[in-house]
């Protein structure tokens, strides 16, 4: 027996019927007369049981004003995923639209806006909340006009499924330590971490945006604020902004975390920068030579073509005096870098050990 697919959304703002039926037919690829979209108020007994896509369309209270219940039949050929047809949906009917996340964590979930981003948020049931009515949006990862009440914060819970609990304590220690370096600025997810396509290989990408007038001091003081939360293995600023006014880009690797799990902090001023601004540390090239043997071996565990992984290794090695072409052979390639990096600096001998060790884990 053919079996369709199941849909659950939020929606935000008021909500045509006629609208709806038009806009699940655009994003399920179905005439609108395929289409019923009942209320409350309908009468079982005269329903389009027989409709390619029928929904079910409840009023709610608190901070969503529609729940959806969309189940496509066997009739929609090649029916999206809940985020694909979210996003459809909020661009169609210019509403911000809610679902669930999979697999479902303590109230996750995901937030379709109509411009076509997707950010995550933790939405409670109606009585989940003392003092509160209805659904409520406790906190999204970017401030969202719609939800004006809920915080703004990542939803570790999330982030950490299948990372492992000490992942989501390290990336709420890690915005922690910056949020109270600089109140007034605002920290968002970048990469992979800010959808769902992150593995345990994902680098932590943050992007923190702060005042003008505390841009120098935020730059100066990240190494300092992150080293209190997290010991510190090195820490690097990329010297093609180093002359910029307002940016600056920051990698961390922390001695307490997998090497996979560097922090590259993009630091930019709001507003105009105020004062001198540091280059935020030095670019050893031993060091940025490492990080591209542990980018190296990530994009062999991932099962990247063999150019990629080359063009890594080699790259890294020519800044410390590697002239040879890789063979192939990624894990001899790899750790002959490594010894190139520590010959050079010994001074990053620590990081060149834990490379070694890395080397020796995932592809010994």
């Amino acid at each position: 027996m053919s079996v369709g697919t199941g849909y659950g959304f939020c929606v935000v703002g008021e909500l045509n019927p006629g609208a709806l039926t038009v806009a699940l037919a655009g994003c399920l690829g179905v005439q609108a007369a395929d289409v019923e979209v009942a209320g409350e108020e309908y009468d079982p007994r005269t329903r389009h049981w027989d409709a390619a896509v029928s929904c079910g369309c409840a009023a709610a209270a608190g901070d969503v004003s529609w729940v959806l219940d969309v189940y496509a039949t066997e009739r929609v050929v090649a029916p999206p995923g809940s985020r694909d047809l979210a996003r459809g949906l909020a661009a169609a009917l210019g509403r911000v639209v809610v679902y669930e996340a999979q697999p479902y964590q303590s109230g996750a979930c995901w937030v379709a806006v109509p411009d076509g981003r997707t950010v995550r948020g933790r939405l409670y049931d109606p009585g989940d909340v003392a003092g509160r009515e209805g659904f409520v949006m406790d906190a999204v990862e970017s401030p969202l006009p719609a939800f004006p009440g809920a915080r703004t914060d990542f939803v570790y819970e999330a982030l950490s499924f299948g990372q492992g609990r000490d992942f989501g304590q390290a990336l709420r220690a890690i915005a922690s330590a910056l949020r109270s370096r600089c109140p007034e600025g605002r920290l968002e997810l970048r990469g992979s971490l800010a959808g769902d396509a992150y593995d345990r290989y994902s680098d932590i990408d943050l992007l923190w945006t702060v005042p003008g007038e505390r841009f120098a001091a935020a730059v100066a003081g990240a190494g300092e604020a992150l080293a209190g939360a997290l010991p510190l293995l090195t820490a690097r600023s990329d010297p093609e902004f180093h002359d910029a006014a307002d940016r600056r880009l920051l990698t961390y690797f922390f001695r307490d975390l997998p090497l996979f799990r560097r922090l590259d902090l993009d630091v930019r001023a709001a507003t105009p920068a105020v004062g001198p601004v540091p280059t935020g540390g030095g670019w050893p090239l031993a060091v940025s030579a490492l990080a591209n043997a542990v980018g190296a071996v990530k994009a062999v565990r991932r099962g990247r073509d063999a150019e990629t992984v080359r063009g890594l290794v080699e790259r890294g090695g020519a800044r410390v005096g590697v002239t040879e072409r890789a063979s192939g052979r990624w894990a001899d390639d790899i750790a002959r870098l490594v010894d190139a990096a520590e010959r050079a600096d010994p001074g990053a001998g620590e990081l060149a050990g834990r490379v070694r060790e890395l080397v020796t884990g995932q592809l010994g």
